[in-house]
């Protein structure tokens, strides 16, 4: 499996109430149109995590996130053709992300699941 994880604020300006709107009825939506993306995870980051000793962990110092969001592929040939499927079907400027969500991190990941199973 592949997947992007992405970590990002909401854009000075815009309300999270506004920003949740267009994410959920506008954007997840367009992203999912795209038949190679499997599904979307997005983790509303509620605080750092605090270490026995009262230090953040694995969050530098002035690091904030509003959200971690997940996208998942198939795999590298699914992720190949999710890219080839937005350039010949680009988003409307003003449907996609530009002024909403400034990103911190967007990285293309290769993932191993480990369970109780």
């Amino acid at each position: 499996m592949i997947k992007n994880i992405l970590g990002y604020e909401i854009e000075d300006g815009v309300s999270p109430v506004e920003y949740e709107r267009w994410l959920f009825e506008v954007h997840a939506p367009d992203l999912l149109a795209n038949q190679y993306l499997d599904k979307i995870v997005f983790n509303k980051v509620l605080r750092p995590v605090r270490q026995a000793s009262g230090n953040t962990a694995a969050v530098p110092e002035g690091y904030t996130f509003y959200r971690i969001a997940e996208m998942y592929y198939a795999d590298e040939e699914a992720y190949a053709n999710y890219l080839r499927w937005f350039e010949e079907n680009p988003l409307p400027v003003e449907r996609g992300p530009a002024g909403r969500t400034k990103f911190k991190f967007y990285l293309v990941t290769e993932s191993t699941e480990v369970t109780r199973e």
